[in-house]
């Protein structure tokens, strides 16, 4: 009941909110994304999780053939390269500032430039799909995981709606839009340890990558065919 005691008493209380941020970090982090997390904690009484368009740059990655795959594999073996994939994919994402978004089945769902604002999503979208891929073919040799060398990954940049979509029971963190559609739809047209990019990350990245013009193919909910680019190499490291 004294000076002392109120010190003690809120040294205990700030103490205690800060190993409950570090929990907080630790384990929802992983199912929000540090970013998403950090803005909740920093302003949990803003309105940043609204609806807003920005602009960003979606990428996919999926196992082509995984039923197939799966089929001669026991459960406890596909959940474990899955859970290798996973990991390699996520990290990669991270490293060049993007977010997981989420796992759909063996996709991965990748954002770039939402929540947190960069100029230079396109090249670090690019950038992520060029090092998992490299990363996916070194681990399928050193560990014979043949899921490794079936993925084909798309990548989409435009305006998106970034915000919270759910019920006031459950709310998640997401982005939809045509760029998301765009993003997925194309992946159907990457085959194996293939990137595959619209017209519009080609356009601003021409100077800088390699690539091969795909033929124009028609996918669902565009009426006119696409034209869309498969990359075969990267020209300047310095300019990715």
């Amino acid at each position: 009941n004294d000076e002392f005691g109120n010190i003690a008493m809120s040294f205990n209380a700030m103490s205690r909110e800060l190993w409950l941020k570090s929990i907080m970090q630790r384990s929802f982090g992983k199912y929000v994304g540090n970013e998403v997390l950090e803005l909740i904690l920093d302003n949990p009484e803003s309105d940043w999780l609204k609806g807003r368009r920005r602009k960003a740059t979606v990428l996919f990655t999926d196992v082509r053939g995984f039923t197939s795959y799966s089929k001669v594999r026991e459960p406890e073996e596909i959940v474990d390269h899955l859970n290798t994939y996973f990991e390699i994919a996520t990290k990669i994402i991270n490293q060049h500032g993007g977010y997981v978004d989420k796992f759909i089945g063996d996709a991965v769902m990748g954002i770039f430039g939402v929540p947190v604002s960069q100029k230079d999503h396109i090249v670090r979208a690019v950038q992520a799909a060029l090092d998992m891929q490299r990363i996916f073919l070194e681990k399928n040799r050193s560990h014979e995981d043949t899921l490794l060398n079936k993925i084909g990954i798309s990548i989409d940049t435009g305006v998106v709606l970034s915000g919270n979509i759910g019920s006031h029971v459950k709310m998640e963190y997401t982005v939809i839009g045509d760029t998301v559609n765009m993003a997925s739809r194309l992946n159907g047209l990457s085959g194996p340890g293939e990137i595959v990019i619209s017209k519009a990350v080609y356009a601003h990245m021409k100077d800088t990558l390699d690539v091969v013009l795909l033929k124009p193919r028609k996918i669902k909910g565009k009426l006119s065919p696409i034209k869309a680019y498969r990359i075969l190499n990267i020209k300047s490291k310095e300019a990715a």
